[in-house]
């Protein structure tokens, strides 16, 4: 990385050294080398660079990068650091004052800003990773906002080659170049000039195969994509306050359909019906089958989709298996297994049922890529390497078609079959094992047919005519699923019977669908190096622009697309320009007119519409000029001195000081402190045994979110918190706070019980309060009402003080301690309901254990507590010959 080899990647550095900006690049042109070559820039003792928003694994792989590049050893490297919460307060102070780039989690940074102990004016400057992931909540915006307060001077050079996120949404762009105090943006698109001079002066030979799948899997994907379109028609019908406009087909086979979707019925999720979040899940679950359709082999397909169909239940209401479509893909899916066909018998297998005959279809990809090695193994013959390194590397979507290929490459071919056919006879017997296990399964498995919607309207009472016609047609709906349930269980069991009376069947035999997740697949650095590269045949899954570091390792003279991914592409493209005098063949493999050439061809355009309209974007957009954050705080302190009964709103005489508040250490994984600060607000951070944040000297917040305040009531651990909070401050607040994205609802109505019940939430609540009368609940629909709830709560009260928040509810230490017995004391923390944050309240009222033994509940609950004194009384005057007898 000393010397970048190609043109446009000079261009990039360059124009990032003269003027900070953001990068965005498209995915595979290499943007973790022109990031290590910043890193490789500053990694010097007499500059402080900080990395921020990276994960171990971008860490440890630039790391790599340094000590792997020829122009830095193995001293400058050793400037490269990670700072993590494993290091102590004086580690990193020594680590900041010693220089170099330091790679820092956000947490730890913002700590020691805020703190003082990172030397602001001292830092050269800070470079943003995935800077498509900053928002105005995460850390990283509160650490470049805290940076620019202190330091004007240094710089701030952001990346990404996310540019569909940065393009969607109102103002994404700009919003994102304001939180990271940028006014420039460089984009470097696959089409730019540059970048396509530099990759088509060389490139590799690629042969392009299109291969047409079989006339079962057409019917299954035609079906699989009508059930989508019937799914997304009722969708539309069912639930009015959606977007038509963004409910199509072809961005429902995305991933990114499914955030579409939530971000619209989420904030009124809590008035979704039942049937609206059944088809979001069915949506879901069909674009999973389009995937498996080219990635599962027959069997596993099949097995899947029973799997689906063993786990309806009778209220399930799965809409898409009620469809005639879905009739289709469950009975072409079995017939690419076997077909039933009375009389047969198999000749060459007796473990196989009578009356089935295997069809056992393999993928038409297995062949291909049968064909492709033999050509490669004759190429090599003939035309050997000249310096002997004929590596193939075949590339797969995931780790568990790679587990398939290499199953599949190490069968042997023989003269009377094919290298599938022994593979898809273990995975046969595997299917009719799993099957045979369903039948144990019997009665937690519904055997009655799923009612369909037509039928439940015939049966409602109302007349024909009088229906109310529906915009967008009824759809065509299976007045009873041939696929039911029943029909599976009458199979399971005849498997069984078979499998019982048959003692050759072989009970080792493992269906091999869920398996791949358990499956122990080898990395390639366990063989690299072990192995000849000259025999080597490598099988990899993608994994992004780490690709680009493999191929720069093993150096494949052919490589094999199994699956067609557009990021690999890119990473060929400049493995070979820059290797120019490399021979490496690529053979790209997909299936013709299938879901998956859809998808490879949608990504590509999808990406070159997003940087067209950030190009447009660009030469449109408007940015504000200064430190839009200082002239915030200035207003609001003018807002703060302001008096309306002076002159009409006159400043008052004294300047009141911002307001403070002291926040938990914990508490700086969320965003709420981010927030805080953005409205003027001084935060105290440091580690505090009551609360989350401490408003006042009376005022002590204890702060959930909906899942937190579920899993703290399981626990036990919010009834000791706000016990803490009630013995320690006046005026406990124990506030939930809801996502500002989601329905601002604890529970359906239909979920709440008029009774009290101690399984739930809304009872659960009521009981803490009964317990704790002083205690109060405040809900928070978002982080932005929470911060507006602060500062009503802190008017007109006194600011908190750290030192005194820090030493409520912690220990003694030890010259305190010494003051009462050290033996007794040791038994009375040991006692049922003593904890460390009560018992010296206990060794204040009370002279001896017996003394305590002697008092009443009432006595116990005045010092403790009632939970706690009543746990304390029931051990002291528990017969324990009760539990002998």
């Amino acid at each position: 990385m000393s010397a970048l080899p190609l043109a446009f990647q000079k261009e990039i550095v360059a124009e990032l050294v003269a003027e900070d900006a953001l990068l965005i690049m498209a995915k595979g042109l290499g943007l973790r080398n022109i990031l290590g070559a910043f890193l490789q820039i500053y990694s010097q003792p007499q500059n402080l660079v900080l990395l921020i928003n990276t994960n171990t694994e971008e860490e440890t792989a630039l790391r790599d990068d340094l000590l792997r590049s020829s122009g830095i050893d193995k001293g400058g490297a050793s400037h490269f650091k990670s700072i993590t919460s494993e290091l102590s307060l004086a580690e990193r102070s020594d680590l900041y004052r010693y220089g170099g780039v330091m790679a820092i989690t956000s947490r730890i940074l913002v700590m020691d800003l805020l703190t003082g102990r990172v030397p602001v004016q001292l830092i050269t400057g800070i470079l943003v990773a995935n800077a498509h992931r900053v928002t105005e909540s995460t850390t990283e915006a509160f650490i470049l906002r805290l940076f620019r307060q202190s330091n004007a001077e240094g710089f701030i050079k952001a990346f990404s080659d996310q540019p569909e996120t940065l393009s969607t949404g109102f103002a994404t762009l700009e919003k994102t170049l304001k939180l990271l105090y940028l006014r420039k943006v460089n984009l470097w698109p696959r089409f730019h000039v540059t970048v396509t001079e530099s990759l088509e002066s060389h490139t590799a030979d690629v042969i392009e195969i299109r291969q047409p799948m079989t006339k079962a899997m057409k019917a299954i994907q035609a079906a699989i994509i009508n059930c989508m379109d019937i799914c997304l028609q009722e969708l539309r019908r069912s639930s009015s306050a959606i977007d038509i406009d963004d409910f199509t087909v072809e961005k429902a086979l995305f991933k990114s359909f499914d955030v579409i979707i939530r971000r619209q019925l989420d904030p009124i999720w809590h008035r979704v019906s039942h049937k609206t979040k059944q088809l979001v899940s069915d949506l879901k679950t069909l674009r999973s089958l389009l995937g498996y359709l080219v990635s599962y082999d027959s069997v596993n397909f099949n097995l899947y989709l029973e799997t689906l169909l063993a786990s309806v239940g009778p209220h399930s209401g799965n809409y898409w298996m009620m469809t005639d479509p879905a009739d289709k893909i469950f009975s072409t899916a079995k017939s690419r297994v076997y077909l039933q066909q009375d009389g047969y018998r198999d000749p060459d297998d007796p473990n196989i049922l009578p009356n089935m005959r295997p069809i056992l279809e393999e993928l038409p990809k297995w062949d291909i890529l049968s064909e492709i090695m033999d050509e490669v193994e004759v190429e090599m013959h003939n035309v050997p390497h000249p310096e002997g390194l004929d590596t193939v590397l075949i590339m797969a979507q995931d780790q568990r078609a790679c587990s398939q290929i290499k199953r599949y490459l190490s069968t042997p071919k023989t003269s009377t079959s094919t290298r599938g056919k022994p593979l898809m006879r273990d995975l046969l017997h595997g299917y009719l094992q799993w099957k045979s296990n369903m039948k144990h399964f019997k009665d937690n498995v519904v055997t009655k047919a799923p009612v369909s919607l037509a039928s439940s309207m015939a049966s409602s009472g109302q007349p024909a005519n009088k229906r109310r016609r529906v915009r967008g047609g009824a759809n065509s709906l299976a007045p009873v699923a041939k696929h039911s349930t029943a029909n599976f269980q009458k199979e399971a069991e005849v498997i069984a019977t078979f499998i019982n009376t048959n003692h050759q069947a072989s009970s080792q035999s493992t269906a091999r669908v869920f398996d791949h997740d358990l499956e122990e697949v080898d990395d390639f650095t366990d063989y690299f190096g072990l192995v000849e590269p000259s025999n080597m045949v490598l099988v990899h899954s993608y994994s992004g622009e780490s690709d680009s570091l493999l191929l720069e390792n093993i150096k494949p003279r052919f490589i094999i697309m199994y699956d067609p991914d557009p990021t690999f592409v890119r990473c060929i493209e400049v493995y070979k320009a820059c290797h120019p005098g490399k021979q490496v063949r690529v053979y790209f493999t997909v299936y013709d007119n299938s879901v998956e050439e859809q998808l490879y061809l949608s990504a590509l355009r999808r990406e070159k519409d997003a940087f067209t309209r950030l190009i447009q974007t660009k030469s449109t957009m408007v940015l504000p000029i200064g430190d839009t954050f200082t002239k915030q705080v200035q207003d609001q302190s003018l807002l703060r001195n302001i008096h309306t009964r002076i002159a009409g709103g006159g400043k008052t005489g004294d300047e009141r000081p911002p307001p403070r508040i002291v926040v938990d250490a914990r508490e700086f994984r969320s965003s709420l402190p981010s927030i805080l600060h953005s409205q003027g607000m001084v935060l105290d951070p440091c580690t505090i045994t009551v609360g989350d944040y401490v408003l006042s000297p009376n005022i002590c917040v204890e702060r959930k979110s909906i899942s937190d305040l579920i899993s703290s009531f399981a626990s036990g651990r919010l009834y000791t918190q706000v016990e803490a909070m009630t013995v320690h401050y006046t005026r406990p607040v124990l506030l939930i706070e809801f996502d500002e994205d989601k329905s601002f609802s604890l529970q359906d109505k239909a979920d709440i019980r008029a009774d009290i019940s101690v399984t739930e939430l809304s009872s659960k609540l009521v009981l803490l309060t009964l317990a704790f009368p002083t205690l109060r609940l405040i809900w928070s629909s978002s982080v932005h009402s929470t911060v507006e709830i602060f500062e009503d709560l802190k008017r007109s009260e006194d600011e908190p003080d750290m030192q005194q928040a820090q030493a409520i509810g912690v220990d003694a230490d030890q010259a305190i301690d010494s003051a009462y017995n050290l033996t007794p004391q040791d038994i009375l923390r040991s006692l049922p309901g003593i904890t460390s944050k009560n018992y010296k309240q206990v060794m204040r009222h009370v002279e001896s254990i017996r003394e305590l033994a002697e008092l009443d509940v009432a006595s116990l609950s005045n010092i403790i507590g009632e939970g706690p004194a009543k746990t304390l009384w029931d051990f002291f005057h528990k017969d324990s010959r009760m539990d002998m007898s």
